[in-house]
């Protein structure tokens, strides 16, 4: 929350806009050649899950409805990425195409400001080679 009580999900533009953005980062992940590796995991697979369970996630991380949670439980990130190998490379990978998305549906760049540092924190700890 900022100082008159919004939050980070509301000023991102709210559900439509985090679901536009999770989209978007799905995309670039998919046609991109400088995100291969990272996409490797998904590729041939239908993302359409995978994309519900990151806008979900993202919501409540973002001080929006807690819907990852309540469905879920707690996400325990590292498990359900232990399968996958993720390297400096494909940590790198994965913000790229965030970052690339953030600029393609235009947030703010105080907003990504804000959002930046958690991406970097949660690429580095879903490191697992």
């Amino acid at each position: 929350m900022d100082s008159v009580g919004t939050s980070l999900f509301e000023r991102l533009g709210g559900e439509e806009k985090l679901t536009e953005l999770v989209k978007t980062f799905y995309h670039v992940m998919a046609t991109d050649p400088m995100a291969k590796e990272c996409f490797a995991t998904h590729a041939g697979k239908d993302v359409t899950e995978s994309t519900e369970k990151l806008t979900m996630f993202l919501s409540g991380i973002m001080g929006g409805p807690p819907a990852y949670h309540d469905k879920y439980g707690h996400p325990r990130l590292r498990m359900r990425h232990a399968p996958f190998a993720i390297g400096e490379k494909e940590a790198n990978q994965w913000l790229y195409c965030m970052l690339k998305a953030m600029d393609e549906v235009k947030i703010e760049r105080g907003i990504q400001g804000e959002i930046i540092p958690y991406f970097k924190q949660v690429a580095e700890f879903l490191r697992n080679r």
